[in-house]
């Protein structure tokens, strides 16, 4: 399983925002993990390693499955994600003290008149939104909350 999984929860869930192809260049990128850092899911065993590599973080999972994501800052200690999927997906991930939150927004939590002012495109229901550019996530993410998708907690290492 790849970290965080998004592709598979947007798929399952229905109503992620994704794009065909990476809206946010890399320079824009900002991993808030200075130092290798462990995290463990609250309700499943899972571990991941999150580290730097350049612009990108590198998450790495028990099963040795390796990750890059964009962490692009939008404040208070919360990012927006871009996945390193040929269509990636979007979600928030919020730090606070040793926890770290995953958010996915849905599509369906905006009214259809919003998105059409944004220029992003979905189909009838809500279920599935494309956007074409960073500035469509930068303004429906920064007020958004979404759907908490994970949990969690920063593991101490014993040196």
């Amino acid at each position: 399983m790849r970290a965080f999984g998004v592709a598979t929860l947007c798929l399952l869930l229905a109503g992620c925002f994704s794009s065909n192809g990476p809206v946010f260049s890399e320079d824009r990128g900002q991993c808030p993990f200075t130092t290798p850092t462990l995290y463990e899911e609250t309700e499943e065993p899972n571990r991941f390693r999150f580290e730097t590599e350049g612009h990108y973080c590198k998450v790495t999972g028990s099963d040795g499955d390796v990750t890059l994501a964009l962490f692009i800052p939008i404040g208070r200690e919360r990012w927006i994600v871009q996945g390193d999927e040929a269509s990636p997906t979007y979600m928030i991930m919020r730090r606070s003290g040793d926890r770290l939150t995953q958010y996915l927004p849905r599509c369906q939590d905006y009214s259809a008149s919003h998105l059409r002012r944004l220029g992003i495109t979905f189909d009838e229901e809500r279920r599935y939104c494309t956007v074409t550019e960073a500035r469509q996530i930068e303004t429906l993410f920064r007020s958004a909350r979404g759907r908490m998708m994970g949990a969690y907690r920063r593991v101490r290492e014993e040196r």
